[in-house]
């Protein structure tokens, strides 16, 4: 054989060698259509990798996805093992919000809920998440009807009153105030005396109560705030809440904060 043949067939031998390779790598790994509701974080769950392996795959330097786009799904085989559910976790700090720490790691709000067993959107500044891991079978919860429906109907009213334009669950948070005042013995044993109850220079504890935007009608979301504030009542053990923009208290932002949703800081 001429040299010029043999260096031909080496050119080709080698080119089909690298065919075969390309051809075993893709079919070591799959592919996905990303549909609306998808997150790295839900399709590595499905396919047994993590998100970093997802992200490796796919050379992303975030967890951003969109519909109809195409993502490489790695061979389990060649993946790394995920994380044990049991170390990855993640301490909250001031200032963040469910929302936030599920962006943060590729998961929705809801995912991110059920992994920890979470009721309602409330955390707590030091509370422990956990990223992955299945999620626990539902908590009985305590029913609603263990409040009247007025007083259910007067504390959704100053929800409204003190939390229009907050998030939800900053309404929820607000109306666990009272429920965890009305257990504490620092101040009256039901919702409306508490709502009602007067410092010792005649001020009212709550402002919508001296203006009188109390007597206005709570939002169905208000409404539905403190239905789940009654059935989770130990979601925050926060005593007080207060806007620090507007606040005039200086002794309220001596206690220790519990939360901080929208605007308000949540203390005891």
């Amino acid at each position: 054989m001429s040299k010029k043949r043999v260096k031909k067939w080496a050119v080709a031998s080698a080119a089909s060698v690298a065919f075969l390779a390309s051809q075993g790598t893709a079919s070591a790994a799959a592919s996905h259509k990303v549909v609306k509701g998808d997150t790295l974080w839900g399709l590595g769950q499905q396919s047994g990798v993590t998100v970093d392996e997802l992200k490796g795959a796919n050379n992303r330097q975030n967890d951003m996805i969109y519909v109809g786009e195409t993502l490489t799904i790695p061979d389990q085989g060649q993946a790394q093992p995920a994380a044990s559910p049991a170390t990855s976790v993640h301490t909250v700090a001031q200032g963040e919000t469910l929302y936030h720490i599920a962006t943060q790691n590729g998961m929705t709000v809801d995912q991110l809920k059920a992994v920890n067993g979470l009721q309602s959107d409330i955390i707590t500044i030091g509370q422990t998440l956990k990223l992955q891991g299945e999620a626990p079978a539902p908590a009985q919860t305590a029913p609603s009807t263990s409040v009247s429906a007025q007083d259910q109907d007067l504390l959704a009213r100053l929800v409204e009153a003190e939390a229009k334009g907050e998030p939800y669950q900053g309404k929820v948070a607000v109306a666990i105030v009272v429920l965890n005042r009305v257990a504490s013995p620092e101040f009256p044993n039901n919702i409306h005396d508490v709502i009602y109850q007067q410092l010792g220079n005649g001020v009212y504890q709550f402002s919508p109560v001296a203006n009188g935007a109390i007597n206005q009608p709570a939002s169905e979301e208000s409404k539905r705030a403190v239905s789940e504030a009654i059935s989770n009542p130990h979601e925050n053990d926060a005593l007080f809440f207060y806007n620090p923009k507007i606040a005039e208290s200086q002794w309220v932002a001596t206690q220790q904060v519990t939360a901080v949703i929208g605007n308000h800081v949540f203390a005891k």
